[in-house]
């Protein structure tokens, strides 16, 4: 009963994935939708979903509004790959001015942009923007390289302080030169000057990115009692230290001012969001070098799975966390859309305003048929990748699990 149970609670943290996902995608085709309307442009279609009709209703003025079978996708026709519409009506896409369709086609994506900042502000007021390592965290020892004369699990505590190997002289030291000792109930506020904080770009892992093994790393430490801060000095960090300390779970400090009014975190959320865009722009970067192999990409099953896991970790929390965890993850996936839709890969709007650019400078667009080709390749070339990155996702999991 109790297996049952768990399968029919995946189910449902699954469509739940699947459902804010779609509001993602309705968000992206409503910017489409709503700039066309101001500019007058003539819309045929759109649409909320893929594959066949469950549902049709005609406007007026001919515009139809659909759900699809398949709850992944969506579109808003302007009817310009249609070669059985007639490119005659001033209002069709292709007659409007390259300005306007510009700013159609990138509409889509800033609404995605727009809705993240949007609940990064939520996100913020909710949890706040500082951050602390907690001293505390345990790993599996096996996670590190097994540690000998340590248990199955290790501390954050024991890595830092040696704890499981006396013969290895201790190498935490405060600024007169006297031997520092963490215990879990400290707190790291700040690693070699810089604070941490919500941004991805300055969690521990990433300050430490400029601390080749063996050098100094300086931290500000919260004690527990009366939260005071001490300045420590780790000498010639070790490998297991540096991984350990980058690995280690996040916490709010433990003091006031890390909340923030709706003032403030719009001012944050901001900073916030470009921040994202720039690590998803980065990732996309290193696949393209080959420095991230495919293991670290996913299709639209993985994306959903991660998800799913993601919703089913958040509401395991108190209420006001959970929701700030899910707010979190939804602009996290907007960010990715927004970034990826802008990407000039053919059937994207990157590409297709990088034709419309093209027709501006020209003077004449190239050949209609010419750039549907094109369109219709990068589609099915997508799609394939996109099955191909999941069928790898869904090998490399199981393979995973069976190791383990």
């Amino acid at each position: 009963m109790a297996q049952f149970l768990g399968v029919l609670q995946t189910i449902g943290y699954l469509a739940l994935a699947v459902l804010l996902l779609m509001l993602m995608i309705t968000i992206h085709e409503f910017g489409h939708y709503i700039t066309a309307k101001m500019l007058h442009f003539k819309v045929y279609e759109f649409s909320i979903g893929m594959g066949k009709q469950i549902f049709k209703r005609v406007k007026k003025n001919g515009e139809i509004f659909s759900i699809r079978l398949i709850p992944i996708g969506g579109y808003c026709s302007f009817g310009e790959d249609d070669p059985n519409i007639p490119d005659t009506d001033p209002d069709s896409f292709n007659n409007k001015a390259p300005w306007k369709r510009l700013v159609v086609l990138f509409a889509g994506a800033f609404f995605n942009f727009l809705s993240a900042i949007i609940f990064a502000v939520i996100l913020l007021c909710l949890v706040g923007y500082g951050r602390v390592v907690y001293v505390g965290t345990t790993f599996n020892n096996r996670d590190y390289g097994t540690v000998e004369g340590a248990s199955e699990t290790i501390t954050l505590t024991e890595i830092l302080n040696n704890s499981y190997n006396d013969e290895i002289p201790a190498n935490v030291y405060l600024e007169d030169g006297t031997v520092f000792t963490f215990t879990d109930e400290m707190r790291i506020e700040s690693i070699n000057g810089q604070k941490m904080n919500l941004m991805p770009t300055t969690g521990a892992n990433t300050i430490l990115q400029n601390t080749k093994e063996g050098g100094d790393v300086n931290m500000v430490v919260i004690m527990p009692d009366h939260q005071e801060r001490v300045a420590v000095t780790i000498k010639s960090i070790t490998e297991r230290q540096w991984a350990a300390i980058g690995n280690a779970g996040y916490d709010l400090p433990p003091d006031e001012g890390v909340y923030h009014n709706f003032g403030g975190a719009l001012l944050k959320s901001v900073p916030f969001s470009f921040e994202i865009a720039g690590m998803v722009l980065q990732i996309l970067g290193q696949l393209v070098t080959g420095q991230l192999g495919m293991n670290a990409v996913g299709g639209t099953v993985a994306t959903v799975s991660v998800m799913g896991s993601s919703i089913g970790q958040a509401l395991a929390l108190p209420g006001d966390m959970a929701f700030a965890q899910i707010c979190f993850l939804i602009t996290l996936i907007s960010i990715n859309l927004a970034v990826f839709n802008w990407l000039p890969i053919p059937s994207l709007d990157g590409a297709r305003m990088v034709f419309v650019i093209i027709e501006w400078i020209r003077g004449k667009p190239i050949n209609r048929n010419l750039e549907a080709k094109i369109h219709a390749i990068g589609i099915i070339c997508l799609m394939g990748f996109v099955v191909f990155a999941d069928v790898f996702w869904m090998i490399n999991s199981l393979t995973m699990h069976l190791l383990l």
